[in-house]
Order: C-alpha cells, then sequence, then structure tokens
C-alpha cells in the first residue's frame, strides 16, 4: 500500500466518522472498534477507495466527500443486518417461521410479522396485529391461520393442548 492510498483511507475514514458522529453514532471519541470496522469495510468497497481531493469549491468538496459518505452508509447497513439477525423467530403452528417486531406504544401494542430472508433477515412484511383490534394481514400467509389466535394459544399453556381445526 501506497503513502497515497493510505492518506486518502484516512480521510474517507474521517469523513465517514463525521458522517457518523453527526447521527449520533457515538459521544466523544470513536472507539477503536468502530474505526477497525470502517477500515475493513474501506477495504471491502471500491467506491470508498475513490480518489478524494478538496479544492476549496463548495459544490466539488460536496461531491468529493461522497466516498466517505457511502463508508458511514456501509457500516450503517452493515450494524443495521446484525441487529436484524438478533430479532427472535416466532413459528406458527403450520410451521412457516417469521422474526416479530413488537413496537407501537404505552397501552397500544403493534406487532409486525416479516418474512425470513437469507442470513435472518427481514424480509416481506406480512402481518400487523395492534392492540386496538385493528390487523392488516392478520393471517399467516401459508395456512391463514390468524396470527392473534395462534400467539394467544401459544401463551397460554392450557390453549396449547388444543389444536384448531
Amino acid at each position: 500500500m501506497t503513502a497515497t492510498q493510505t492518506s486518502n483511507e484516512e480521510i474517507v475514514v474521517a469523513i465517514a466518522l463525521d458522517v457518523l458522529a453527526g447521527k449520533g453514532w457515538f459521544a466523544e471519541e470513536p472507539d477503536d472498534e468502530l474505526v477497525a470496522a470502517l477500515r475493513r469495510l474501506y477495504g471491502a468497497h471500491p467506491v470508498c477507495q475513490l480518489k478524494v481531493q478538496f479544492t476549496g469549491e463548495v459544490l466539488h468538496d460536496m461531491l468529493a466527500a461522497r466516498p466517505g459518505q457511502y463508508l458511514a452508509g456501509f457500516y450503517e447497513q452493515e450494524r443495521q443486518e446484525a441487529w436484524e439477525r438478533t430479532v427472535p423467530t416466532w413459528a406458527c403452528d403450520c410451521g412457516s417461521t417469521f422474526k416479530v417486531l413488537p413496537g407501537g406504544i404505552p397501552g397500544r401494542p403493534d406487532d409486525r410479522f416479516y418474512r425470513i430472508v437469507e442470513d435472518g433477515l427481514l424480509g416481506q412484511l406480512v402481518g400487523t396485529i395492534r392492540g386496538t383490534g385493528i390487523t392488516r394481514n392478520k393471517a399467516c400467509p401459508d395456512c391463514r391461520s390468524e396470527f392473534a389466535t395462534t400467539l394467544k394459544r401459544h401463551a397460554d399453556p392450557q390453549l396449547r393442548l388444543f389444536v384448531e381445526a
């Protein structure tokens, strides 16, 4: 690696750190793990390796910073995917599995059911159950049993003994 490549990497990583700081990814100083992740992503994505050269002209310099902005985006995407892999799965009685994201506001829960795609990531939204009784695509797309009924049965040990026909 030449000195020019190293200095370009430093510039791109510094831009990415500025972008991430502006979005609240860290408060004081970035930790070594974050910097190491950015360096790894820099090496993995050629678009981040484009030469950054500032001229002092505002419009040019805004575009020149793009590799650092792309690097920050790759980091955010990697963190999003890591988080999606940790979302618990839930299985319908028919065997179909979904990722369920609980949400909503206090007193009005909102559970969203997603298909699972490669690497355990969230896929298509297939159903929503809201605590107010409003539902959207409220049934399993594979067996058509209602999510709410199946969830109640799974939560109650006595109801688990009975499987709906």
